[in-house]
């Protein structure tokens, strides 16, 4: 297959992302060669999992008025929508890639909106994790005040601000990036991201890193501190407290942290991926850059079999004995 790849496209002007005329050529599909429905049916497999589990997580809690009048079950239900719009964005276009018999290519408006997606995603699930971060903070170490604190209008308030204020944000990086005209065609990526589009630009693109770096910091390194703060109080509330409220504590705390983690390692291979130059013979490099996919995948498990409430319904749902 690797045999297909071997037209070279060049261009003798400067493209604007507006242009359908013109396609970006996506080469990080080289040295797929005999592997490539190997490739297929696992991303295959991954997607309806990711989409299937989603949804069964999805219909239990908005089904059930023990779940779906929770704040905290609000808010992984937002989270797990987010893995469902994040894995959609990616996965349908990277399957008909792998199979395509030409090199897969992408206009230069899709690639900018698929970037754009792939990075308010990413940037809200930190968001989205700091807000639980605080509903548990309150619940644990503002029992009293919990109902006070997080009402129902405050939760609309906190998913709104948790979506709007990456939107805005990768909104802004998405504008500056747009407005450089593109003067190379090949990305050496399975998927578009707003870095490597910068990097395809002609233009300086010093603001669009400056931007760049100050978004990082307000949707990624903000958040991930403030987690690290409430799940430190919580934890100092709990070594102050009986074993038996620090093991409740600790279990309603577990799957968030487990899911704050996967976002966290997944966001710094994206990130180390992107500032990596990969093998053009090689699709292995490349696929390191879908280690952003493994939150979506473990998300539904971890929330589904580490949150007893949520397995609960799901051994009802399943015929199975309740331990309790």
């Amino acid at each position: 297959m690797s045999s297909k790849y071997s037209m070279a496209f060049n261009v003798s002007q400067l493209v604007g992302y507006g242009s359908n005329m013109t396609l970006i050529t996506l080469q990080g599909f080289q040295g797929v060669g005999k592997y490539m429905y190997v490739y297929f049916f696992m991303l295959l497999f991954a997607y309806i999992f990711i989409m299937l589990s989603d949804l069964v997580v999805l219909y239990l809690i908005s089904s059930q008025s023990s779940l779906h009048h929770q704040p905290m079950f609000i808010f992984i239900a937002a989270l797990l929508l987010n893995s469902m719009v994040g894995s959609s964005t990616i996965l349908p276009k990277l399957l008909m890639d792998i199979l395509s018999v030409t090199e897969p290519t992408i206009s230069p408006s899709m690639c900018i909106s698929q970037a754009f997606f792939i990075y308010f995603i990413g940037a809200s699930g930190f968001t989205l994790l700091s807000v639980m971060a605080y509903d548990r903070y309150v619940s644990i170490c503002r029992p009293l005040q919990y109902h006070t604190l997080i009402t129902m209008t405050t939760v609309r308030g906190m998913l709104g601000g948790a979506w709007l204020a990456p939107a805005c944000l990768i909104g802004g990086a998405t504008l500056l990036t747009s407005r450089v005209p593109l003067c190379k065609l090949n990305m050496n990526r399975l998927y578009c991201n707003i870095y490597s589009l910068a990097k395809q630009g002609c233009g300086d693109i010093l603001i669009s890193n400056i931007y760049g770096m100050l978004g990082t910091t307000l949707c990624v390194l903000f958040p991930s501190l403030f987690v690290f703060y409430s799940y430190g109080r919580i934890l100092a509330v709990c070594m102050q407290s009986s074993k038996v409220f620090m093991g409740k504590a600790l279990q309603t705390c577990l799957p968030h942290l487990l899911v704050f983690i996967n976002y966290f390692i997944a966001t710094s291979f994206e990130v180390i991926s992107n500032r990596t130059e990969a093998n053009p013979h090689s699709m292995a490099p490349n696929l390191v850059s879908l280690v952003i996919l493994i939150p979506t995948i473990c998300n539904p498990i971890i929330y589904g079999f580490k949150t007893k409430d949520i397995l609960r319904q799901v051994k009802r749902l399943l015929g199975l004995p309740n331990a309790n």
